[in-house]
């Protein structure tokens, strides 16, 4: 919410404002009125965003459950079992990684806002827009699906317990992290010489195959899986987005979530199909949630997490760069 508070804060044209008056220099007494602008369209805007970064936040806790508990959940025996897994792959994520997540974007989006400030105060503008500091989505489930997942395997292949598997992956996916910022801030350095003489649509490449594998045919698979579920939402989206069929006032995303949640509840068999523990569509699966139910603060990684550093990146090096140079060629498209 942070987050989209700022970002529509710094954008569209003014009607209604909030000034800031800044002295310009020692020698003279003008002042520079900036101006943020608030217009209807920034509601709009800003619904859109909290769709948009939500969705994203929700996919990859599906995307963390799914590959944290697969490696594992056949050498479990019994539901209790299953349940106390689920558990503890709860308090990893909700314990240790969004709210991690959470601390970061809320830093992001206010020292996007303060440059989008400065920039004002020195161009003497008030038609500067700052971008919304968010999650990566492309990246985001590369990181799930090509570093945690393989990690969780290479965790379960080795004999690891649940606990120690799932928290090596954590481990792992902490490091991955720890890399690509290193990388994306070498990259930085040389991103004005590197966008002038790549082209774009050549750093544009490993976005889009992330985007069409993980984003695309990895989505449309899991609603083919569940056919009777998934194929109505499915429709709705591609005439609601490429269509030109307009909802108004209900956002297209908001129309497609209501309906794939209201035929997934009267199909009556829960989600996912098969599984012996549903993770949705039925109450007992509602009441688990409000179990997990909590305020999460966010943990500095412990000493042991810093200390297993050099061995993960000996173990995982080999999956870490390539994601971790896509994302930060994903960073440099966007700021460039």
């Amino acid at each position: 919410l942070t987050t989209i508070f700022v970002a529509v804060l710094f954008s569209a044209p003014p009607h209604s404002h909030l000034t800031l008056r800044f002295k310009m220099t020692a020698k003279s007494e003008k002042s520079f009125a900036v101006k943020i602008p608030f217009t209807r369209g920034d509601i709009d805007c800003g619904v859109s965003l909290f769709c948009q970064i939500s969705g994203t936040i929700l996919g990859v806790i599906h995307g963390l459950d799914v590959v944290l508990t697969a490696p594992f959940k056949d050498s479990l025996d019994t539901p209790a079992q299953l349940s106390e897994m689920s558990s503890f792959i709860n308090d990893i994520v909700y314990g240790k990684i969004i709210s991690g997540m959470c601390v970061t974007m809320t830093f992001g989006t206010f020292y996007y806002g303060y440059m989008a400030l400065r920039m004002m105060r020195k161009e003497k503008r008030n038609d500067i827009c700052c971008l919304p500091y968010g999650v990566n989505t492309p990246a985001a489930f590369a990181f799930v699906f090509n570093i945690v997942a393989k990690a969780a395997q290479v965790a379960a292949t080795k004999g690891m317990s649940y606990e120690q598997g799932i928290t090596y992956a954590w481990r792992v996916g902490c490091v991955a992290n720890l890399v690509a910022g290193i990388i994306a801030t070498l990259v930085g350095f040389a991103g004005p010489h590197i966008v002038k003489l790549a082209p774009k649509a050549s750093l544009l490449v490993a976005l889009a195959g992330l985007g069409f594998t993980w984003l695309g045919i990895g989505q449309v698979i899991v609603c083919y899986q569940a056919g009777h579920v998934g194929l109505l939402p499915l429709g709705i989206a591609v005439v609601g987005f490429f269509g030109g069929v307009k909802t108004a006032p209900v956002p297209t995303s908001v129309i497609v979530m209501l309906v794939g949640a209201a035929v997934g509840w009267s199909s009556g068999m829960g989600w996912p199909a098969g599984e012996a523990i549903k993770a949705g569509g039925t109450l007992e699966a509602v009441s688990r949630s409000v179990g997990s139910f909590d305020f999460y603060p966010p943990h500095l990684l412990d000493a042991a997490s810093f200390s297993a550093i050099p061995e993960v990146i000996a173990d995982s090096i080999s999956i870490i760069l390539p994601v971790a140079l896509t994302g930060a060629v994903n960073t440099l498209v966007s700021v460039y």
